[in-house]
This record gives C-alpha cells, structure tokens and sequence, in this order.
C-alpha cells in the first residue's frame, strides 16, 4: 500500500500560518481550555504515523531557529536549491524538483508509512497538482489581521473536500480532517 500524503497545520481563524517576519507565537497562546474540548489528533500521535517528511527551505530555516528540533529521528527533506550548510537534524537533508518528484522521493523515505508535507509553498503546490490525501487543520482562535504567511494564498486551482472529522481540542482550538472529494 501506498503511504498517504498528509498536511498537518495550525492557522489563525483569518487563515495565516505565521505572522509578519514568520512569527509564530499566536501558536503557543491558546485560549482557556473549554468542557467541550475532545481528543483530536496531537502532533505526537500524528508523527508517530509519519515515516518521511517533505518540507519547504523557509520552514526548515525558521524550525531550526526555534531551538529543539520537533522531528526527532524522521527523515526530513527540504525542497532547496541552496546547500544546507547547517542543517537542523543529522535526519535533514535537501532534495530538488517538481512537486511530483519531491512527493515520491518523500514516498521512498518514508517506507510504507505516511508522507508529511509542511510548508505553505510545498502545501499549495501539492494541492494544486492534486497529490494530497489528508489535511489536518488546527484553527487557533485568533484573528491576526495584516500581514504574514497566508495557508492557501496563491492556489491556482479549485480542491473540492469532504470534511471526516471535527474537534473542539484544548485551548479552545477546533481541528478539521478533510479529504479531498474525488
């Protein structure tokens, strides 16, 4: 069987996955938590899945810029055209070309299991060429307004989804599973 190629994100209700300059510190302000809040799938369980993931230079960069590296051993690919000189991982390494072929390089990292995409580029152009199987969208209640990095900015084509789950997760989020329609 084929691995399946997921998003896993988090966005502000306005759509944007970073703030101006990549700020991302919306992401560890949630909300109080509420009684309705349900198990939703936590980045743990989701990695635990994963077997490779394809990621996009600036979210490499940024990640790395964080402090500890999140991935812990699986194999990251960063779709570059510049050297890594200073990778984040001894897992990381960069890979080059279209959409298609950065999927399938992923595909064989990952073994049977699941391919991570990450990144707003690398997620608009997987969606475009219609490679994705799975989004898991964690919308952090927060509206940022103004710039930053946009999640769906930029498509170029139509994905009709069918939304197989919803939670109300802790901090107030709501986390959205959607397929697309085939």
């Amino acid at each position: 069987m084929a691995s399946r190629v997921r998003v896993y994100m988090a966005c502000s209700l306005d759509g944007f996955i970073a703030g101006p300059n990549d700020d991302l510190a919306f992401l560890s302000d949630p909300a109080p938590a509420t009684e309705a809040s349900s198990q939703g799938l936590d980045f743990a369980n989701f990695l635990s899945q994963v077997g490779a993931m394809l990621m996009g230079r600036r979210t490499h960069d940024v990640v790395a810029g964080l402090g500890a590296w999140p991935y812990g051993e699986t194999p990251v690919l960063v779709a570059t055209n510049r050297p890594l000189d200073n990778a984040a991982a001894e897992t990381v390494r960069a890979v080059q070309g279209d959409i298609g072929s950065l999927i399938r390089q992923a595909q064989e990292a990952s073994g049977s299991r699941d391919v991570y995409v990450d990144g707003g580029t690398l997620v608009r152009q997987a969606l475009d060429a219609a490679l994705v199987d799975e989004l898991c969208i964690t919308l952090v209640p927060v509206l940022l307004g103004g710039d930053g990095v946009k999640l769906f900015d930029g498509l170029l084509s139509t994905t009709k989804l069918v939304f197989t789950e919803h939670h109300t997760v802790e901090g107030g989020m709501v986390q959205i599973v959607a397929r697309p329609r085939t």
